[in-house]
């Protein structure tokens, strides 16, 4: 007996027809009719009484029903809690990286990983991660990983003009070192430690920001005139395990 068949039967049960069941089901008429009578001889009863005003179970339809109730739950049970026993692959990622491949692209499934944001001189700094997966722009280069995959993050200066300079306070982060590159020496820069705090102040009015340009749409930011945008790669890293030698 296939839980399909009984997802179908309680379809059926619910609606008192094969017409709407198929139609809900995305199936044809024939289809349900097929999985109902494989149903009724494998069970060796008849589950329902055909009329024109529909389908009617009969005392082995209600206690079919009840069955496959049970028989359904229990199985959705089982794999929920079959699914909570394997562990997901944790992945350490950069906040802004988070925000665009997860958030935004939705390229990662929220359920099928577990993130971990991490700062640009962790990743620089880092001798070996724990992580099956790292997605970095920050320099990375810990033993047991092998690049899979790279792309880039289209960035400009948002902001108003005549405001002050807005740069991330960790020094491995390469939109602050590239922001640095871009502004005049005698521009006033103010280091703040969190992203959120610079778009917030961005936001405002309050500041100057090289910031990824998907921000621009999502957060609704300015774009500073007369500022060529500029590409931030990134690097997407799968962690080896070491053979046994």
């Amino acid at each position: 007996m296939q839980t399909q068949d009984l997802k179908i039967y309680c379809h059926l049960y619910d609606l008192r027809s094969i017409n709407q069941t198929a139609r809900q089901l995305r199936y044809s008429q024939s289809n349900i009719t097929a999985r109902l009578k494989v149903l009724e001889n494998e069970l060796q009863v008849k589950l329902f009484i055909r009329s024109n005003r529909g389908l009617t179970p009969t005392d082995a339809g209600k206690r079919t029903y009840a069955y496959a109730q049970q028989v359904l739950a229990a199985t959705t049970q089982l794999q929920q809690d079959l699914a909570q026993q394997v562990p997901h692959p944790t992945v350490f990622i950069s906040e802004l990286l988070f925000n665009y491949l997860v958030i935004y692209k939705q390229a990662y499934s929220l359920t099928k990983y577990r993130f971990k944001t991490k700062r640009s001189t962790e990743f620089a700094t880092a001798q070996d991660f724990s992580a099956q997966m790292v997605i970095t722009y920050a320099p990375f280069t810990a033993n047991h990983y092998q690049l899979i995959e790279h792309g880039w993050l289209t960035a400009s200066l948002f902001g108003v003009a005549h405001q002050p300079i807005l740069i991330n306070r960790d020094t491995n982060c390469p939109f602050r070192q590239k922001t640095l590159t871009m502004v005049e020496k005698s521009a006033s820069i103010i280091e703040v430690d969190s992203w959120n705090d610079i778009m917030t102040l961005v936001q405002q009015g309050r500041g100057i920001a090289l910031l990824p340009n998907y921000l621009g749409t999502t957060k609704q930011l300015t774009p500073l005139a007369a500022t060529a945008a500029i590409k931030i790669p990134y690097k997407i890293f799968s962690r080896q395990e070491s053979s046994a030698s």
